[in-house]
Parts: C-alpha cells; sequence; structure tokens
C-alpha cells in the first residue's frame, strides 16, 4: 500500500489521530501533506472571527494560548509524521496539477483527508486507484458538515461515532467503509469528545488500510434521504449551547 494523507496545521486533535495511525501503519503511508488552515473562501482574519464568536471571550484566549504554546512546543502534525519517519510536505493547493504530479510521482495508491479545509475536486478524486477517503467524526448519514462534535452535544445525544468513507463531490456522501460507536461522557466538552473521535479515527484508518491491503473492502450506504447536515454554529447557536452548561474546553 503507498498511501499519503492530506491534513492541516491543527496542534490540538490531528496530532492524536496521526499517532494512532502512525503507530500502527507508518509503513503504509508515504507522505503527510499540510495544506493551509482556511479554504480559498475564507481568510485567516475570517477564521478567527468565526471561532471568537463561537467561544466567546475567556474559552477563545484559553485555546490561542494553547494554540501559540502547542505550535511553539512543535506538537503539530508534521512533527509527528517525521517522528515516525514520514515524509513531510506543503499542499497550498490540494487540486493544483503540480500537486496531482506530486501525487503521481510518488505512486500514490490511496488518499486519506484528515480533516483537509480544501475541497476534493474531481481530477484529485479520480487519482487514487483505491480512491480517497476522508475520517468523520460523526455518524454518517447524519451530522454531515462541520464540527460534528459540537453538533452531537448540542443535540444532547448519548453516543456518536467515528466513520471513515469513500469520498465524492458532495460532502461527507461517499460509501461507508467502516464506523465505530463513541460513547459521550456526561461532563463531555467539544474538545474532549473530538480528541476521543480523533484518535479512534486513527485506529479505524489503520484497521482500514489493512482492509484495501487484503482487497476486501466492504462498504455500507450512505443514503442521502437519511442525511442530516450542519454547518457552522451561529452565534445564537452557541450561546445558548454556553448557557445550558455545554462546554468547549
Amino acid at each position: 500500500m503507498r498511501a499519503v494523507i492530506i491534513t492541516q496545521d491543527e496542534p490540538f486533535a490531528v496530532p492524536m489521530l496521526l499517532e494512532e495511525l502512525l503507530r500502527r501503519r507508518a509503513d503504509a503511508i508515504v507522505a503527510v501533506f499540510i495544506a493551509p488552515p482556511t479554504s480559498a473562501r475564507e481568510s485567516f482574519g475570517d477564521l478567527v472571527r468565526r471561532w471568537w464568536s463561537a467561544f466567546g471571550p475567556l474559552p477563545f484566549v484559553r485555546y490561542g494560548a494553547g494554540y501559540v504554546a502547542a505550535r511553539l512546543l512543535g506538537r503539530g502534525p508534521a512533527q509527528v509524521a517525521r517522528r515516525h519517519r514520514v515524509p513531510v510536505a506543503d499542499a497550498p493547493d490540494v487540486n493544483a496539477p503540480e500537486f496531482l504530479d506530486r501525487l503521481r510521482e510518488l505512486q500514490t495508491e490511496l488518499v486519506i483527508s484528515v480533516a483537509c479545509p480544501q475541497i476534493f475536486r474531481r481530477r484529485l478524486l479520480e487519482l487514487p486507484p483505491r480512491g480517497c477517503i476522508n475520517v468523520h467524526s460523526g455518524p454518517l448519514p447524519h451530522y454531515r458538515g462541520q464540527l460534528p462534535t459540537f453538533w452531537v452535544l448540542y443535540n444532547r445525544e448519548r453516543e456518536t461515532a467515528v466513520t471513515v468513507h469513500y469520498m465524492n463531490r458532495d460532502v461527507d456522501d461517499g460509501p461507508i467503509i467502516a464506523q465505530r460507536t463513541v460513547p459521550i461522557a456526561g461532563r463531555e466538552t467539544q474538545a474532549s469528545l473530538m480528541r476521543r473521535c480523533k484518535e479512534v479515527g486513527g485506529e479505524l484508518l489503520a484497521e482500514v488500510i489493512g482492509s484495501f491491503e487484503r482487497g476486501d473492502v466492504p462498504t455500507l450506504p450512505n443514503p442521502r434521504e437519511q442525511a442530516t447536515y450542519f454547518s457552522f454554529p451561529t452565534a445564537e447557536q452557541t450561546r445558548e449551547f454556553r448557557q445550558r452548561g455545554g462546554r468547549w474546553l
């Protein structure tokens, strides 16, 4: 297996997934590519304002201080990959012809998206012979979209799930390859639930890679008619979440 990972430079949850995956299957990963934390439609300033609105002042400051400390201490996905001797490179635009050429040079068989903020276009989706897969911290077909770990807490669910699925041109829409239930603890925060889901995601991806190697990759439907989709929460929704005792951190 020659798989590549495309992710973003997030220092809290993504490194936990990579640690779990690479500890088990670093031999199958030929490169980790780091995409920018924002999409073409959103600037870094827009991203900061969005999270300020979601967190509120004090949690935002705590999150920001933790982010800076983690970056200074070298706790990002690139450091995890290098510790497992997996090459790391930047990917400013995952759909650019030069990036696709790089995947061809690596003889990439499988592309794994881990919290990549960029939309995969048709040429990228069709390039690897074994396809592109995504790990989603939600119980597809429900909770498609952004921040599923927030929305399951907002909706007071008792459990959620982590799903590995094939990617197509629609968001979280491809057939399901594997899914594992994750119970929600009584005093769960969004951050703690995200970390636990990412650990499960790393374990699940290692198992899925084994399925690809054996040539035995059964799938389950991901029916659109049963799907629920959630976007980034509004300021009013996050305020209600906090007023009901919900916590980000």
